[in-house]
């Protein structure tokens, strides 16, 4: 399906295919240069859709299809997505307990094919510890929204 996605001009942002309430998801994330609109997934979904109905094989039995852009919390599937996302903040789920937790969140310091580095707090909120997380227990990934912290004093 990336191929579908990336032969229609759009970067395929990423793939998921998950069950919530006994429904299944297919959601395909993409971006372009400028942005997506609603048109843009439409485009994409009319002909995800028309592929998956001549290879049923590959989603067998019934799901809903989701395209969207991967909005500003932009999800991390790959070690490519974290090495190009370095210096920015993101949040992730792991299976295995890191520091005696399961949600995380921190500074992406560095990333290769085996594992994300992050900086996150410690104990105390002035300390900062980095650490390495296999990309083989993380759950889920995805870039957190900072919000810019006005300067200017108001008088």
């Amino acid at each position: 399906m990336r191929a579908i996605v990336e032969g229609l001009g759009y970067e395929c942002v990423g793939i998921a295919l998950v069950t919530e309430e006994r429904a299944v998801f297919l959601r395909v994330f993409i971006d372009s240069v400028g942005g997506i609109q609603v048109r843009d997934c439409e485009i994409v979904s009319k002909a995800v859709s028309a592929f998956l109905d001549e290879h049923e094989e590959y989603i067998p039995g019934k799901y809903f299809l989701e395209v969207s852009s991967p909005g500003i919390e932009r999800p991390l599937f790959t070690p490519e997505d974290y090495k190009r996302f370095i210096g920015k903040k993101a949040r992730l789920r792991v299976r295995l307990p890191v520091q005696g937790r399961k949600s995380l969140s921190g500074l992406i310091l560095s990333a290769d094919d085996d594992a994300v580095e992050l900086e996150i707090d410690a104990d105390t909120p002035e300390e900062m510890t980095a650490v390495r997380i296999s990309f083989d227990i993380i759950t889920k990934g995805n870039l957190a929204f900072e919000e810019k912290k006005d300067k200017r004093r108001n008088s």
